[in-house]
Parts: C-alpha cells; sequence; structure tokens
C-alpha cells in the first residue's frame, strides 16, 4: 500500500483538473492531480475539435450578461444561473490567460475571431482551428502542470472514494490500474473534476475512461 499527503487532491486532469490544480498553487498549495489516463490526455477536453464560447468583443459588440442570457435561453430552465453567470464571466479572463500562454486562438486583422454557433446570438465562438482546439487547450494547460512545480503529476491512478471524516473530506482512496496497488492520499481538499457520464452512450465522443466516478464519489 502506497501512502500519500498533499494540501489539495485534483481528481481528473482534463481541462478543469488541470485549471484547478494550476489555480490551488496560485495560493501556496501542494498539489497532486491524479487520473486514470496520462495526465491531460484523458476526459473530454482534448476530444473537443470544434469552439469555445466567451463574449471577447474583439470583433463584434458582446458583453458576458449576453452571454449568459443565451446560455439560460439555450438552456430551458436547466441551467444553474448562478454558476452560469460565473462561466460567462470569467470565460473572457480565461480565453485571455491562454491567449497569453501562447494557446494559437485563430485570429483575423490581429483580432481573436469568433465564428457563430448553435444557441449563440452573437458570433462569440472561439477557436484554434476547426479540429484541433480541445487538444491545443489540453497541450497549452499540460505545459502549465508541468511548470508547476508545486503539482505532483499521478497517472494510471483511479480513485474510487472519498474518505469524510467528522462530516468534513480528509483525502481519498485508491488504486493503480497497472498493478492494482492500493494508494491512500490525505487531503485537505479534494476538487472532483471528473467530467460526465458518456460512456452510458454506446455512441459519444469522450475517451472511455469517462464512466462517472466522480458522480459515484460525490
Amino acid at each position: 500500500m502506497i501512502h500519500l499527503k498533499t494540501d489539495v487532491l485534483v481528481i481528473g486532469s482534463g481541462g478543469a483538473g488541470m485549471y484547478a490544480a494550476i489555480s490551488a498553487t496560485r495560493n501556496g498549495a501542494q498539489v497532486i492531480l491524479a487520473d486514470k489516463s496520462l495526465i491531460g490526455r484523458g476526459g473530454a477536453t482534448i476530444m473537443a475539435q470544434m469552439t469555445t464560447a466567451a463574449a471577447l468583443a474583439e470583433e463584434v459588440p458582446d458583453h458576458w450578461t449576453k452571454h449568459l442570457e443565451d446560455t439560460l435561453e439555450a438552456g430551458r430552465g436547466l441551467c444553474n444561473e448562478e454558476l452560469s453567470a460565473i462561466l460567462c464571466e470569467e470565460a473572457i479572463v480565461r480565453i485571455r490567460e491562454m491567449d497569453d500562454w501562447k494557446v494559437g486562438w485563430a485570429r483575423k486583422d490581429g483580432k481573436i475571431t469568433g465564428v457563430a454557433a448553435p444557441g449563440h446570438s452573437v458570433s462569440r465562438c472561439v477557436y484554434v482551428d476547426f479540429l484541433n482546439t480541445g487538444p491545443a487547450v489540453a497541450k497549452c494547460l499540460r505545459t502549465q502542470i508541468v511548470r508547476a512545480k508545486a503539482v505532483m503529476r499521478v497517472s494510471g491512478l483511479a480513485i474510487n472514494d472519498i474518505v469524510i471524516q467528522d462530516d468534513a473530506v480528509i483525502g481519498a482512496v485508491g488504486f493503480y490500474l497497472a498493478d492494482e496497488t492500493p494508494v491512500t492520499i490525505a487531503a485537505n481538499a479534494v476538487v472532483i473534476a471528473t467530467g460526465g457520464l458518456t460512456r452510458l452512450f454506446a455512441r459519444n465522443s469522450a475517451t472511455a475512461n469517462m464512466n462517472g466516478d466522480g458522480y459515484a464519489m460525490a
């Protein structure tokens, strides 16, 4: 059995997990970033081909509140309005941050270009190219993770339960897929960034490890 200890454990290393790890280190935390796949090469982000939305307003007038209106309308009552507002407002900052990290957003006349997409009333969907946006974003974030010395990357580790004591999360348990060696991780905080449950469907466009582990743990 292997015992590990950290300030923050992030489970899942798609776009959300990698950025969560980066954010935690900015606040002085030591981080373990764990994934069943290779770090930054599983999940949904790396499989995404097309675009991502942000109200940059570089080519056409736009505002994050209009992006929010479109999001809530397209969601037909299913969206959490508070979380949707955070997403729409912070998307602008995150897209520009990744631009600083040289992700390679497509440009026209020096401006990050946006295209139309279903559910959007404004052409606000940015891309690297129409077949490589997800992989480019994943590569960009992997580069930042490698540079973050406070992040311990652990590939091939399946986390199967969160440990709770006195109504507080104190870590997680799992095992290495290669040899089934048990692993315990003591952590002050655990971020579940395991994506969705696309393996529920016979036809899907995500990687094979998107099977709802996080739902089960939560």
